[in-house]
């Protein structure tokens, strides 16, 4: 174990691997929905015009995608993203090991953290640590976490310059740490007034490196505690339900984030070092920084919708929660190895295989009863079988992708957003089925680099603009009648709503959308056929001329 450290690297590469080949990669989809869209309309302003869609991106602070403009330009923006995905899913492991190291000083733990962290944790938000795509949240985290560990080493000067650059790229996820970091110093603040001093004197820095985006925030908007109650239903309603609500009839799935996400906190304070030290005590404050914002975020959802929090989606902090608590939990099974190979090869499975952390919580209060070699086995037996049932629901579910794709994924929507492309001016307005945007598949303007009359990807955005509601919600009304009205908070169960409503359109509601409008096009399954001129088809869709 010793030796480990020197082939830390190698292990690294190979989980790196390991992530993109189970995780899968693509390129257009899900976030990126936006951010490409964006990015093309930054570097040729003659694309999508008039469309008010992209008046969006000036609420959107972050310099991050304006990085990959001379790759775009050159024609290497897919490959020179791919890149960049494998650079900070390696990195991430790196700091993860390097944060492991300076909290616990073992090597096992520490290799334990990186192993386990290949699995997906989910909790409050439901994101995992590692995604199918390049995000700036996700390239940012390991700069995060070393930032975490230069707390923990005191380096408070380096602490807030690295977190007042990378508040340039992704303000959420920096808010989140600035957050918790503020409970540390406010509770540390009666024994430590050397560490507040210190802290104080190095806050500046922060001010001074985040200058660009503050100031780029100032001039545009600022912080708004109103409530827009129409602009949180819809919200709330269509797509983000997992993003505030900590339970749901209707979804259920957000009561099983949210019942291991309380489960994740348990375990840490279960697993937690009960002797006293500054590093692990600093932890603990972090911990209950992120219990007050899920408290925040709790009054904003079900009391008053605070504008600011609900566009911060302050829940993602459930991220940073469950990575403390495994981080934790990493050392107290490393341990146990020396006092019990019973019950270190029983923590193991519960370590290793779990997507919900309320399975390991129930595995750790009954660990006591674990004294036999058979009950160590049925306990890993069951654990093992529980972790594959959720595994083939999720590939079921089309949950987990696994495929890689560093262009857009070829599929029939694709090819017709490849012909827009090519055969039709850069000021056409197509109508195109809403609800096709989703985990694995593109939004239509991703490719197309044309505009539409109305989608649901268009929500990622106006949940960081309430001004943009008013316009969406009637123009998707035109498109998707009724549908609106019938959402409940399950965005699986909408999108077969939406869909369901789009192609009852008759042809005389198309046409009238067309002229409200000015839309040239519309496209549809093939399967609902239009007495209209046919422009294109293939396997699946046809586009009509209007």
């Amino acid at each position: 174990m010793n030796t480990l450290p020197r082939y830390r690297h190698v292990l690294f590469f190979f989980l790196t691997l390991f992530v993109l080949f189970t995780y899968g990669y693509y390129f257009g989809t899900f976030d990126q929905a936006s951010h490409i869209p964006f990015l093309k309309k930054t570097v040729d302003s003659s694309l999508f015009p008039g469309d008010k869609y992209f008046d969006l991106s000036k609420g959107h602070f972050s310099y991050f995608w304006l990085l990959f403009i001379p790759f775009y330009k050159a024609g290497y923006l897919e490959i020179s993203m791919f890149i960049v995905h494998i650079l900070a899913t390696y990195a991430t492991f790196w700091a993860l090991w390097r944060l492991s190291k300076t909290l616990f000083h073992n090597t096992l733990t520490s290799l334990l953290v990186v192993v386990s962290s290949v699995v997906p944790h989910f909790s409050f938000s439901s994101l995992p640590l590692f995604e199918f795509s390049m995000l700036n949240r996700t390239v940012m985290l390991p700069f995060e976490l070393f930032a975490l560990e230069q707390y923990i080493k005191k380096n408070y000067v380096r602490v807030f310059l690295i977190l007042g650059v990378l508040y340039n790229f992704h303000i959420l996820s920096v808010n989140f740490i600035l957050a918790m970091i503020g409970v540390d110093v406010l509770v540390s603040l009666k024994d430590n007034r050397g560490k507040f001093i210190k802290i104080l004197k190095a806050a500046p820095l922060f001010i001074l490196s985040a200058l660009p985006v503050l100031v780029w925030k100032a001039s545009y908007s600022g912080i708004d505690f109103r409530a827009h109650y129409e602009w949180f239903s819809i919200l709330d309603n269509a797509s983000f339900s997992h993003m505030f609500r900590f339970t749901s009839f209707s979804f259920p799935i957000i009561t099983v984030l949210t019942m291991s996400g309380i489960a994740a906190i348990l375990v840490f304070f279960l697993v937690r070092p009960q002797k006293k030290d500054e590093s692990h005590d600093t932890f603990q404050n972090f911990m209950y920084g992120g219990i007050l914002v899920l408290l925040l975020q709790f009054c904003a959802t079900y009391f008053y919708p605070v504008t600011i929090i609900i566009q911060s989606q302050i829940i993602r902090i459930g991220v940073f929660m469950m990575l403390f608590t495994y981080l934790y939990f990493a050392h107290f099974v490393a341990t146990t190895f020396h006092k019990s190979k019973i019950q270190f090869f029983y923590l193991l499975s519960l370590f290793m295989f779990s997507f919900f952390v309320f399975i390991p919580l129930i595995g750790i209060l009954i660990k006591k009863w674990i004294t036999t070699y058979t009950r160590a086995y049925v306990g890993i037996i069951i654990t093992i079988l529980l972790f594959g049932i959720m595994l083939v629901v999720s590939v079921q579910s089309n949950v987990v992708g696994g495929q890689i794709h560093i262009w857009p994924k070829k599929t029939p929507f694709n090819e017709v957003q490849l012909w827009a492309k090519h055969n039709t001016p850069k000021n056409a307005l197509f109508i195109t089925p809403p609800a096709e945007w989703w985990l694995y598949s593109t939004e239509w303007r991703v490719i197309s680099e044309r505009s539409t009359v109305s989608v649901m990807s268009e929500l990622l955005e106006a949940a960081f603009d309430p001004s943009y509601i008013s316009y969406w919600k009637g123009r998707f009304e035109d498109v998707a009648p009724g549908a609106l009205a019938q959402f409940k908070g399950n965005i699986t169960e909408n999108r077969v709503i939406v869909r369901s409503a789009y192609n009852a359109n008759s042809t005389q509601h198309f046409k009238s959308v067309a002229k409200k409008y000015g839309a040239s096009y519309l496209v549809i399954e093939k399967k609902y056929r239009h007495k209209l001129p046919i422009v294109y088809e293939n396997g699946e869709y046809i586009v009509y001329k209007l």
